[in-house]
């Protein structure tokens, strides 16, 4: 029986799903775009940490292309950053909605002169300010700014959203855009998983078998080989969606699940939360994923820790069932997506007994449900309630390390999930440099991810929001700044300049001419500040004195001038 805990967010899902629906009969979009409407990536999507909240809509492989309002309304937002959705505009519309057009290369002329006023106000190229709904109003249609590659984007595209406007909620696009989009294609499964929950081999537990699966005919799909169980299980699938006109693959809208023709499990991505996003981690077999280069498997099973309520659809349990025969338990996964193209896969369980007693774990119990701490004389961890998905018996161990200003710990293991940020303090064995030079490093595969945090009497304090190897190092080298194409700059009327930092990483910048701040663009995924010289601040005819400050993390610093006739 379903606990309070989940039955009201179910209620609420339910209450959201009427009133989208609703929704959804009164409003009506237009394309964004002025092109036949392609998918890079739909709704819902798989991603690392999150749900994918929008539509990605093709830009034929260019920036450029124009953008359109999907309806009357007005700009009630713009954010602008290096990272993240880099150029993004969110309009309000009276039917309750709110589009969101991110990864532009930049606003049409009567929002573009607003945003630049305010830089240069703030002296700030990243800014995120609202509007209120008499300042810039948009009809249906009109043209608000151009695609691009902005912020974290892999590649030129239009990512896309509707929003509840009241709750910021994403929804699916799709179903406004489903006549312009052609899908006669169904999901296609790749391999199906079980996870026998108590199930032991030589004193250790079992974690799970998975089988391949191979194409039957007519969207029919089936297991080469049964499984073999006893005792409480559970299942995952490993899938994508396809379309029409594209070699692309997509993340599955519903997939339901059923055990001798009673449903197990059922899952609906249509609508989330950014509040829930990262349950995402729960929904996935997340030591999978980090395991086998982002392999992503959905479960069925429902941690004790996973609180989301917007993707589940209503299930008789947790997930999971009981092999408690000796016979075959006939399953099957149906695949469906937003147009009614489905795919079924079919597969049986035997029920064969076990015996083994498992082994006492290593490692302290941690429970998911309360806070829990761990402490050496050369680390602290503290991990709130709500950060576990389910109960863990953590383990720790610590090598001395003459790369580091540490010792190299490994804090459990970086294949189980964190869901909130956690207190990480790790005790200096070398304090010979001034506090603010010391930061710290998640290691893996030789990589190096850089977490800021702070120096207090020895110790290095870090929010980490993952397990895995870390230790605490030291910046002492300043960034470097490098004119690039230089001798373009005068004919092109655009000054860049490449910036980068090997160890910290940038923190903050700054451009001038004659002295005073001049707008440069970051575009961090390249490492490029570019100034449009024709929007700056400055009298044409003359030689002008460029001045580039750039300071990393810990607080090295680099200036760079460079005079140019304009």
């Amino acid at each position: 029986m379903p606990t309070m805990r989940r039955v009201v967010p179910t209620i609420c899902c339910l209450l959201i799903a009427l009133f989208s629906r609703a929704q959804h009969e009164a409003a009506t979009f237009v394309s964004p775009l002025g092109i036949q409407l392609l998918l890079s990536a739909n709704f819902g999507e798989l991603r690392a940490n999150h749900f994918h909240s929008g539509l990605d809509f093709k830009t034929q492989g260019r920036t450029g292309l124009n953008v359109y309002a999907a309806d009357d309304g007005y700009v009630s937002r713009i954010a602008v950053s290096p990272w993240g959705y880099g150029k993004a505009l969110y309009i309000d519309h009276p039917s309750g909605y709110t589009t969101v057009y991110a990864h532009l290369d930049d606003f049409a002329s009567f929002i573009a002169d607003t945003v630049l006023a305010i830089q240069y106000r703030r002296e700030s190229f990243a800014l995120d300010t609202t509007f209120a709904p008499g300042v810039m109003p948009v009809k249906r249609g009109m043209k608000v700014a151009v695609s691009g590659n902005s912020g974290s984007s892999g590649g030129p595209h239009l990512h896309f959203e509707i929003r509840h406007t009241s709750s910021e909620s994403p929804i699916d696009p799709l179903p406004w855009y489903k006549s312009q989009i052609k899908d006669n294609i169904a999901p296609e499964p790749r391999l199906v998983a079980l996870y026998r929950h108590d199930a032991v081999h030589n004193g250790v537990r079992v974690p799970k078998a998975t089988r391949e699966v191979v194409s039957v005919g007519s969207n029919s799909y089936k297991c080469k080989t049964n499984f073999e169980a006893w005792g409480r299980v559970s299942l995952g699938i490993k899938a994508y969606d396809r379309m029409s006109g594209t070699t692309n693959i997509y993340g599955v809208r519903n997939v339901r699940c059923y055990v001798d023709d009673v449903i197990v499990y059922q899952s609906c991505c249509d609508s989330i939360t950014f509040s829930e996003t990262r349950y995402i981690n729960a929904f996935i077999d997340f030591h999978e994923l980090r395991s086998n280069k982002g392999s992503a498997i959905m479960r069925t099973y429902m941690q004790p820790g996973n609180e989301m309520g917007i993707v589940y659809d209503d299930m008789p349990g947790n997930g999971t069932f009981i092999i408690d025969e000796e016979r075959e338990y006939k399953c099957r996964y149906e695949l469906t997506d937003l147009y009614g193209n489905k795919s079924v896969v079919r597969f049986a369980i035997t029920g064969k007994k076990s015996a083994g007693t498992p082994k006492e774990p290593d490692g302290v119990h941690f429970s998911y449900g309360h806070d829990n701490e761990y402490a050496t004389d050369e680390i602290n961890i503290h991990i709130p309630v709500g950060a576990l998905y389910d109960d863990v018996y953590f383990e720790h161990s610590a090598k001395p390390s003459d790369a580091y200003y540490s010792s190299v710990h490994n804090v459990h293991y970086r294949t189980v999930p964190l869901h909130k940020h956690c207190d990480l303090s790790i005790k200096l064995m070398c304090d010979t440099l001034p506090d603010n030079k010391y930061y710290g490093v998640n290691i893996h595969s030789g990589k190096k991810s850089t977490i800021i945090g702070q120096y207090d009497a020895g110790w290095y304090t870090m929010k980490v929001r993952d397990l895995g190897v870390y230790a605490v190092t030291a910046d002492t080298i300043a960034p470097t700044i490098t004119p690039h194409n230089s001798e373009k700059w005068a004919t092109s009327g655009v000054v860049r300049f490449k910036i980068a930092d090997k160890e910290s990483g940038i923190s903050t910048y700054r451009g001038e001419i004659d002295g005073k701040f001049c707008l440069f663009e970051y575009d961090a995924k390249r490492n490029m500040l570019s100034c449009k010289l024709a929007t700056a601040p400055i009298s044409r005819n003359k030689t002008h004195k460029i001045t580039i400050s750039v300071a990393d993390h810990c607080g090295n610093t680099t200036t760079k001038q460079q005079t140019i006739k304009w």
